[in-house]
């Protein structure tokens, strides 16, 4: 019995420690399917094939901008649909990377949000209409605060393997479910290596969710909460023992 608690706390341990794991949850397909009010616009009021209302600072080493060609923007514009819709089609190539690699670089875009810092409680990532092949095998997400130094919150690498079934899917990942809970960080990028068999990469949508570190520093930390009731329970012990 001792040695089955013990291997499933050890199973537990692996699975929160491994910043290489499985999707989280699948949320649906199409538009409807994104949870919406994202960091890079709160308000869902951001213009469409426009880098109008939106509350981030975006920038990619491909096709940088909204609408054009299918620039590598419309991840951020809160639609999945084909064209205008998607991040499409620049070369990655299907070939595994070596993601030990202190100089690989892929495809990245960003969103950064000047002074503030959010510790990334969640992200979701949306397929596009195109074919299966140009998804992603191999990504991370990174996050940033001087937009220089990158440190990966979350990798996926799986070769051949995507982490969508369907077209235009939504799928979510969770800090402390699919990645250990992160620093704060004023930037975050997703960047791509390699993708599944086509030599080009496509993307439907991005969503980053967060706590602002502010928020984060007022809330007490576990340990904290319990010395803080011992400590009332014990005087509450006292007093009723005086009594």
């Amino acid at each position: 019995m001792k040695f089955k608690i013990l291997l499933a706390i050890l199973i537990t341990s692996v699975t929160f420690v491994s910043s290489t794991v499985s999707a989280s949850l699948i949320l649906g397909t199409g538009t409807q399917a994104l949870i919406g009010g994202d960091l890079t616009d709160p308000e869902n009021d951001g213009l469409i094939d426009e880098n109008t209302n939106y509350n981030a600072i975006f920038n990619a080493n491909s096709e940088p901008g909204f609408g054009g060609g299918e620039y590598s923007f419309n991840v951020f514009d809160n639609v999945l649909t084909g064209g205008n819709g998607k991040w499409c089609c620049e070369a990655t190539g299907g070939d595994a990377k070596d993601l030990s690699d202190a100089n690989l670089s892929g495809l990245w875009v960003e969103a950064s949000f000047g002074a503030s810092q959010y510790i990334l409680d969640s992200f979701t990532l949306s397929s596009a209409n195109d074919v299966p092949g140009r998804d992603a095998d191999q990504w991370r997400i990174l996050g940033s605060n001087d937009g220089v130094n990158y440190t990966s919150i979350f990798t996926y690498d799986n070769d051949g393997q995507s982490i969508w079934n369907q077209r235009f899917q939504v799928v979510q990942f969770s800090s402390g479910v699919d990645y250990s809970i992160p620093e704060a960080y004023s930037t975050f990028r997703y960047e791509a290596y390699s993708t599944v068999s086509d030599g080009y990469h496509q993307l439907g949508e991005i969503e980053f969710f967060g706590t602002a570190a502010s928020v984060a520093a007022q809330v007490p930390e576990p340990t904290t909460l319990a010395i803080f009731s011992l400590a009332l329970i014990a005087f509450g012990a006292r007093r009723f023992k005086q009594q």
